[in-house]
């Protein structure tokens, strides 16, 4: 893991959730590697070196007025980086637009060293299927991954603050959606 970061992220439905942490599992016992134990299945809205005190109250907002938003995934993707990351991308419907916009709208004013890539323009919703692997176990990953189905539909029902301190992602708060 890198620098210490907050991040504005979304856990999976409780069914897919248990779905990816089960797939790490797997890759740890295939491969000897180790992910479950620093890292929250999850995919980020929003990243910044911090926010103010009021990220609570606007968290609790957003989710006391937002209703459960559908997506899904059908395709793995690899970001092409030493070593490579395989992720799923999730579709990225009206909802999950509009509530990544809202999102960015209200944190504007209280988050500071904002990360870019997770703007509007840019932002593309993906859920880490072996994140911050050391070694480049991809040759053997691949295949491994394409043998399972990731044809998911999801539903976001939070929205949740995580602390990835460089060493491990934690979950410090979590907002279930109400609307």
């Amino acid at each position: 893991m890198a620098e210490e970061l907050y991040g504005i992220v979304s856990e999976l439905d409780e069914e897919h959730q248990e779905a990816v942490s089960r797939l790490w599992s797997e890759i740890e016992r295939e491969f000897g590697v180790s992910i479950s134990e620093a890292h929250v299945p999850h995919f980020t809205y929003h990243c910044a070196k911090s926010y103010g005190a009021s990220v609570h109250g606007v968290l609790a907002n957003v989710a006391a007025t937002t209703a459960p938003v559908p997506t899904a995934s059908f395709i793995i993707g690899v970001f092409n980086a030493p070593p490579p990351l395989f992720f799923l991308p999730l579709v990225r419907t009206r909802e999950l637009s509009a509530l990544h916009r809202r999102l960015w709208a209200e944190l504007a004013s209280i988050a500071t060293g904002v990360m870019d890539r997770y703007a509007a323009e840019r932002w593309l919703a993906t859920v880490n299927l072996a994140p911050d692997l050391e070694s480049d176990i991809s040759r053997e990953l691949f295949p491994f991954l394409l043998k399972r189905d990731f044809e998911w539909e999801i539903t976001i029902d939070n929205v949740c603050i995580l602390h990835d301190t460089g060493e491990q992602q934690v979950i410090e708060a979590q907002f279930d959606f109400k609307g």
